[in-house]
């Protein structure tokens, strides 16, 4: 038992000391905050996503990525708080990717789908989807733009929420 803890503490630890990009965006009526892991094998992402109405949705998970070339596809799974017309959360399984451009320049995308059978409260599902360019002018520094999309859909039709669904523009770090 020490054995797996010691284990499990150590693969945690190395997540989070992982290369990564931390980036902030703000569309029209949305705002989104994510860490991204960058590099081969297990990796730490979080995700906060704030609305006008005072919706939020935070996350938190792992993924395993494999580059291959200018592209790296990652596969992974996510728990999800949500806080929009009541709390609820949701474990979602999903994946990104994302392609060197040159020139500084790369493609990405994300998409995380969490199932009824993996929601609690009166979440029936949860749709995350980001895909967008990203330039990188210095070493640490980087732009974006992109379109974000994060849908709940509860029992109750009434109160579903859509706490993102359009452009973004972003600026972010990469270490």
């Amino acid at each position: 038992m020490k054995k797996t803890t010691l284990l499990l503490g150590l693969v945690a630890i190395s997540g989070l000391a992982q290369a990564g990009n931390l980036s902030l965006g703000a569309g029209d009526d949305f705002v989104t905050l994510s860490r991204t892991p960058n590099g081969l094998g297990l990796g730490f992402t979080a995700d906060y996503l704030n609305n006008k109405h005072g919706d939020d949705s935070a996350s938190v998970g792992l993924e395993f990525a494999v580059p291959a070339g200018p592209l790296t596809v990652a596969a992974g799974a996510k728990a999800i708080y949500v806080d929009a017309d009541g709390y609820g959360s949701a474990a979602a399984l999903g994946g990104r990717a994302a392609l060197d451009l040159g020139s500084n320049f790369s493609l990405f995308g994300q998409g995380y789908f969490a199932p009824s059978g993996a929601s609690s409260g009166s979440i029936r599902e949860v749709n995350d989807v980001n895909a967008g360019l990203r330039w990188n002018p210095v070493p640490l520094f980087t732009v974006e733009t992109g379109y974000r999309y994060f849908d709940v859909k509860r029992e109750d039709a009434q109160r579903n929420r859509k706490l993102a669904d359009g452009p973004y523009l972003g600026v972010g770090l990469q270490f």
